[in-house]
């Protein structure tokens, strides 16, 4: 199978966006080639037509807010956008069941990018098991994805993995993430498992950890905010809004469109 696919960079979360249609199920087969192939890339993902339009589908399921900045930056590049002109798209993407706004205005390096979130489900702490004992740690779901949210120094960096694939069989979405985040500094390095790839990636800059973190800040001080969250591959805008419960979430960073490539992948 011949595909056609362009690197991403968004926030340093290193998206493969394939063109080429692939069928759903053999997509996280694909991806896993792709991941091997590209050994910088973090997640891939998949465009797909039909006659309700183009629907992006990442190789787990889930819903992923960097993909979608991707996704429009990729379309403003198609339709030749001129520099400093912003362009809102509305888009349908994998994990959500309505259209996700994504504004991008490309300028001379990049493009500046914004999604609107969907809202979390329910944010609640859970007793996670540990080989001595449990933990309790705040669990942000959102549609597809759940982020776990643990103090920096709570989880050992070199025993996250193994922790993150035992608790995400107690958490019923496509993908789980492990934040573990430093309030003192507003940096977070996000670990994410996907399931149906089982891949589990130290992502350098995730956009629904980025979300997960902002939604349980504004619940927990039920307020509207602003912030700038830190993760190695840079940083993530967060603004939310609180009327006495959360009703708007969304991140903006900026996104760099790569090459575009071809490759084999053979069964």
């Amino acid at each position: 199978m011949k595909l056609h696919y362009t690197v991403i960079d968004p926030t340093k979360n290193i998206t493969l966006l394939v063109t080429t249609p692939v069928e759903r199920t053999l997509q996280p087969q694909v991806a896993g080639r792709l991941l091997r192939l590209e050994q910088e890339a973090e997640q891939v993902a998949f465009l797909e037509q039909s006659d309700a339009g183009t629907h992006l589908q990442m190789m787990g399921g889930e819903f992923c807010g960097n993909a979608a900045m991707s996704l429009a930056a990729w379309l403003a590049r198609q339709a030749r956008l001129p520099l400093g002109e912003s362009m809102e798209y509305l888009l349908d993407i994998s994990g959500v069941g309505e259209p996700v706004a994504c504004a991008v205005t490309p300028v001379r390096t990049c493009y500046l990018g914004s999604v609107d979130m969907p809202l979390p489900e329910r944010i609640e702490p859970m007793d996670l098991p540990l080989s001595d004992g449990s933990l309790t740690l705040p669990v942000v779901f959102f549609p597809g994805i759940a982020h776990i949210v643990a103090p920096a120094g709570g989880v050992r960096r070199t025993a996250a993995e193994e922790l993150l694939r035992r608790w995400s069989g107690l958490l019923p979405a496509d993908a789980v993430g492990l934040l573990l985040w430093n309030e003192g500094t507003s940096f977070f390095d996000p670990l994410v498992y996907v399931k149906a790839t089982d891949t589990a990636v130290w992502e350098r800059g995730c956009a629904s950890g980025s979300a997960a973190i902002a939604a349980w800040l504004t619940a927990q001080r039920g307020q509207d905010q602003c912030l700038s969250l830190k993760q190695p591959g840079g940083t993530i805008a967060a603004v939310t809004r609180w009327q006495d419960r959360l009703t708007a979430l969304t991140i903006s960073g900026t996104v760099k469109l790569g090459e575009e490539k071809t490759a084999d992948v053979v069964f």
